[in-house]
């Protein structure tokens, strides 16, 4: 969906973030499968890997919903569930005894940045106008 030329800047900037916090999440989901950071003695652990695809497909969604202005709660709950990836990135290196820094948390800064965003007031007024157009009355 294209934007109406009465798109405030923050929306477009909360997409363009919401879509580019994508690429992380959807890499280490990658990186851990492809180089076999799943294996269990009796085979792969299946759960695991649904929890790491699970946030690239959420913050799709969100995005999608947001890009056609039905909301931004989705972008809300992305945001907390790639921090909370982030977490249980930084809770399994401590628990092996690696290191750890601020790597992890980049996965969750463009979902927060673009929630963040969509949290502002003139999303806010673009997501109403587009409710009062649905519901067929103009404001």
């Amino acid at each position: 969906m294209s934007p109406s030329p009465r798109t405030p800047v923050p929306a477009v900037a909360a997409a363009v973030l919401a879509g580019l916090g994508v690429l992380p999440l959807a890499l280490v989901a990658f990186l851990v499968y492809a180089l076999g950071g799943l294996q269990a003695d009796d085979g792969r652990e299946w759960f695991t890997l649904v929890l790491l695809i699970v946030p690239p497909f959420l913050q799709i969604f969100a995005l999608t919903w947001f890009l056609y202005r039905r909301g931004r709660v989705p972008l809300v709950v992305s945001a907390l569930v790639a921090c909370g990836v982030a977490g249980l990135v930084v809770a399994t290196a401590r628990s092996v005894g690696d290191p750890v820094g601020p790597g992890p948390f980049v996965l969750a800064l463009c979902p927060v940045l673009a929630a963040g965003l969509a949290l502002s007031p003139p999303v806010g007024r673009w997501l109403a106008d587009a409710r009062a157009q649905r519901r067929g009355r103009e404001t």
